[in-house]
């Protein structure tokens, strides 16, 4: 923008007093032009008929709002700098208006004379944006043009020979076009086959030593039609990179082209002694690439693993230590030597070896688990072995690496693992017999469990006995003897626990009784360890049989032959089988209590006044209708069954979707509300609760809908939004309004402000522009405040309305971490102004605030939201006030606003920073409002 340059602006607004102050305190500059128009339309013709250096516009207008004018713009093909100047400040209208083009967005408020300076500011950055824009593109136009202009054909040359680039005189030459030749064709397709081999020698001599190859040379060429040409091309290294330029002349007319000629070869030259400047740091480079290679060896030599390597020979190169520890072998007596010695050499290696393999294979890497036997007889070593190719610089295979892990512990782990894993499926098998066991099938699932473990756990005998109601005596109930074994249960009847004191306060307490060696038993437990050896018991594993703190029995595993001990893992299982046990006694009695449960709430449900509805899934049918039906719909219970489409029918075709999703998921926790016909031609509004009903192995069987009349509810809620619709239209258009002439009220303040004025006058005009403004913003206020709990609470995912925020307010001095974990809360629709009236408080009361950071955290079933900053804080004395409507130093209304926000979904806020070390805000979002993705 060049000095005394005048820029012509178009300002478009529907209020004539503001437009008339925008181009008085425009044109004050002196370096403005200022256009006005109230009319969109009459400003699209202006910007059709004269060009403009840039736009303002107003937001809300009559003819068509600021983004669909700003919209209507850029579809024309305009990209002349637009600003948005609107008393409409909501985020999301920033953010449109940025996402649909406008360069900036300017709210009507505070003082007029800062606010029109920040309007001049935005309208010089737009131009200035714009003209530096169009000079990079003629930047970019006029090296594009260099290269496709030079005047000789020019290509780039890749280090493998393939040409990348070519101009139109490279073209015209050989009469290829770009599309074959760039990045398929090599430039030896262009070279007779005579000087086809010099020219390639040239190429691979430049490779290894630019200055060595000669600079410029002639040789024929062949094009599209076979006609050779005499060319004298001139080539050099481009710096930093594996890629040649070359420029080609064609010296059939030689005389006619000698100054392009020498022109040509002073670049080249220029370009070579580039090159050889770079010869000092390449020989450096191979310096470091020779020390590099021997931390290398240094480092496969100290590496954790087992580790050699074979060169393209198959002869060992690298032994390290790692291995001959593992083997046994020092490097010294294997180095040298070929793959077959250290086959013969090292017990488990088979031959051949992985590296072989891979070197025969040309490169495929490969893995294999080897076994190294111990030389004492113990259980050996166990390696996970796994060989890779190695190649040289020019990408051919030059040997093969293999490097062997020790995986014993692993193998061990794994053999514990499967162990644990089949005794749990021997308790997932015993608990799916469990399943739906009638009560006459008691024994012979006890009988099969108690056989089953014992057979499992290598066991001599296991049984189970149960304890009387009085706790007195216990009695063996089940038993199973591995083969050979005598059978005890005769013997162990009425047994007398009174004496077996210590082994029931174990059971009592739920606590698994554990002896491998029964010798072992506590000083107290003598009773016990006698009771044991009579029946000549040598280890025993007791498990409590007990629920809810209800012991009604003790599990026995027991070993006659041979002592033996039990992992943590057969306990913890077992421990789950007793469970298991004591849950089905239980549940037999429980099911007899359930009959007499079921009769006492089939009849709550029959004199309900809402009606219940069970449909079964598979066969599908209508299970139960209560009588309520007929009096809710018209139609009785039979017409209902015989007739299973009857109530899709009788959904209002509006509601439909909401009633298939009804149908789909029945195990979602929400209400579903259509409209329903009745029989007798009238519709009402209905509330169903689908409640599924699942089997015991998780399968859903049934679903029981609760259907509940709202019609006269509904009726009065529809009346209630009407009345509410109505009343926000005429509070918008109001406000609208009012907010314009506030701003043309303040800016005559400000004109005369400007003038010398008599002290009494300039205090009472103060006076009047701090009354203005807390009009306006009392105004604003009342904007968030209507729409407050208008439209129902839905989820919003955090980290987005954060980032609108920070987007919308278009700050850069403060930085925004986040550390959200993709949270997302059930929240009022305003939730967005409580992140932009946060961050806003930050940029307004802050003053040393750099960084805002906002994190969440799951706390009891909800969240913990926080936003904390690092500037000034809030003094401890404000604390307890600073939600409170009025108090503060501006407004005094956006912390209200936000913990009114908050409220409606039962969240809230509170203030927990430390003064002088910044502000901490915590958002408390009760349980069920919050999930984590």
């Amino acid at each position: 923008m060049q000095d005394g340059f005048m820029l012509r602006v178009l300002v478009v607004d529907d209020e004539p007093a503001l437009l008339e102050l925008t181009r008085i305190f425009l044109e004050r500059s002196g370096d403005l032009q200022v256009e006005v128009t109230p009319s969109p339309l009459q400003g699209l013709n202006m910007l059709a008929a004269t060009p403009y250096d840039a736009i303002v516009a107003d937001y809300e207008m009559p003819e068509m709002d600021g983004i669909t004018f700003l919209r209507e713009v850029r579809r024309r093909g305009m990209t002349t700098p637009f600003i948005i100047f609107s008393g409409r400040g909501r985020e999301e209208v920033v953010i449109e208006a940025i996402n649909n083009g406008a360069d900036f967005y300017l709210q009507k408020n505070g003082n007029p004379s800062t606010q029109f300076a920040e309007l001049r500011n935005m309208i010089l950055q737009g131009v200035r944006r714009g003209q530096a824009e169009a000079e990079v593109q003629r930047s970019g136009d006029m090296y594009r043009s260099i290269f496709e202009h030079t005047g000789s054909a020019t290509i780039i040359i890749e280090d493998d020979m393939t040409i990348i680039l070519v101009n139109s005189e490279f073209t015209r030459f050989t009469g290829y076009s770009r599309e074959e030749v760039e990045g398929k064709m090599p430039w030896t397709a262009f070279v007779v086959a005579e000087d086809l081999e010099r020219l390639s020698g040239y190429h691979r001599q430049r490779r290894r030593d630019p200055g060595a190859a000669p600079g410029t040379y002639e040789f024929r060429m062949v094009d599209r039609e076979g006609r050779e040409r005499e060319i004298h091309m001139t080539v050099g290294c481009i710096p930093g990179t594996d890629r040649t330029v070359a420029s080609m002349i064609d010296t059939s007319g030689r005389k006619r082209f000698e100054e392009e000629l020498r022109a040509t070869q002073e670049q080249m030259v220029a370009a070579f002694e580039e090159a050889k400047a770079s010869q000092e740091s390449l020989e450096a480079q191979c310096r470091e690439m020779e020390d590099y290679q021997a931390t290398l060896r240094g480092i496969i030599d100290f590496l954790p693993d087992p580790t050699f390597v074979l060169d393209r020979a198959g002869t060992v190169t690298i032994w390290n230590r790692a291995i001959e520890q593992v083997t046994g072998v020092p490097r010294s007596r294997i180095i040298g030597s070929g793959a077959r010695v250290v086959s013969g050499r090292v017990p488990g290696f088979c031959s051949p070896l992985l590296a072989e393999v891979v070197l025969s294979r040309k490169g495929e890497s490969i893995a294999r688990e080897i076994h190294i036997p111990s030389p004492n007889g113990g259980e050996g070593t166990y390696l996970w072995g796994k060989a890779s190719p190695l190649y040289d610089a020019q990408g051919r295979l030059s040997g093969a690496i293999e490097s062997l892990r020790d995986i014993t512990e692993r193998r061990r782990m794994e053999a514990q693992i499967r162990r644990r894993v089949d005794l749990e499926r021997m308790v997932s098998s015993i608990s799916g017999w469990f399943i739906a066991l009638h009560p006459e099938n008691l024994d012979e699932a006890l009988d099969r469990a108690i056989r089953a473990l014992g057979s499992f756990l290598d066991v001599d005998r296991s049984c189970i006995f149960r304890l009387s109601s009085n706790r007195t005596h216990a009695e063996n109930t089940h038993e199973w003897c591995a083969e050979g074994i005598e059978s005890q249960i005769a013997r162990r009847q009425e047994v007398p626990i009174v004496s077996l004191s210590w082994g029931m306060a174990q059971i009592v307490a739920g606590r698994t009784i554990c002896i491998p060696d029964i010798a072992d038993l506590p000083a107290e437990a003598v009773a016990e360890r006698e009771f044991l050896l009579e029946y000549g018991v040598r280890s025993v594993i007791l498990v409590p049989v007990a629920t809810a703190g209800e012991v009604l029995g003790v599990m026995g595993f027991e070993t006659v032959a041979k002592e033996r001990s039990w992992s943590g893992n057969d306990v913890a299982l077992l421990t789950v089988v007793g469970n298991l046990l004591a849950d089905l006694l239980v549940r037999i009695r429980a099911h007899e209590r359930l009959q007499k449960n079921e009769r006492r709430f089939r009849t709550l449900v029959e004199r309900s006044h809402d009606c219940y509805i069970r449909a079964t899934k598979l066969p599908p049918a209508i299970e139960y209708v209560s009588p309520s039906w007929e009096r809710l719909t018209g139609y009785t219970r039979e017409e209902f069954r015989d007739d299973p489409g009857l109530v899709e029918r009788s959904v209002h075709p509006d509601d439909r979707e909401t009633f298939r999703a009804l149908m789909q998921e029945p195990g979602a926790d929400r209400l579903y509300v259509f409209r329903a016909l009745r029989k007798d031609g009238c519709y009402t509004w209905v509330e169903v609760c689908p409640i599924p009903v699942y089997a015991d192995d998780g399968r859903l069987v049934a679903v029981d809908y609760a259907v509940h009349n709202i019609n006269a509810w509904k009726q009065a809620e529809m009346a209630l939004i009407e009345a509410n619709r109505k009343l926000s239209l005429m509070n918008s258009i109001v406000r609208h309004d009012i907010l314009n002439q506030v701003t043309v009220v303040l800016g005559h303040i400000a004109l005369l402000q400007d003038r010398p004025l008599d002290a009494a006058v300039a205090a009472a005009l103060e006076k009047q522009q701090a009354a203005v403004e807390i009009i306006r913003s009392q105004i604003e206020f009342t904007r968030d405040y209507q729409d407050l709990g208008a439209r129902s609470p839905r989820w919003f995912p955090v980290e987005p309305l954060v980032s609108a925020a920070a987007q919308a307010l278009r700050q850069t001095r403060i930085r925004i971490i986040t550390d959200l974990n993709e949270v997302s809360v059930y929240a009022d629709p305003l939730l967005s102004t409580v992140f932009y009236n946060l961050l806003e408080n930050a940029l307004r009361h802050g003053k040393t605030v750099t960084t805002v950071r906002v994190t969440a955290v799951s706390d009891g079933g909800g969240a913990r939201i926080v936003w904390e900053d690092n500037g000034v804080g809030i003094p401890a004395e404000h604390k307890e006030r600073i939600f409170e409507r009025g108090f503060g130093s501006h407004t005094g209304l956006g912390l209200f606003l936000v913990q009114e926000i908050l409220s409606i979904t039962g969240m809230s806020i509170r203030e927990t920073g430390t003064p002088g070390e910044g502000a901490r805000f915590e958002i408390l979002v009760p349980e069920g409002c919050a999930r984590f993705e």
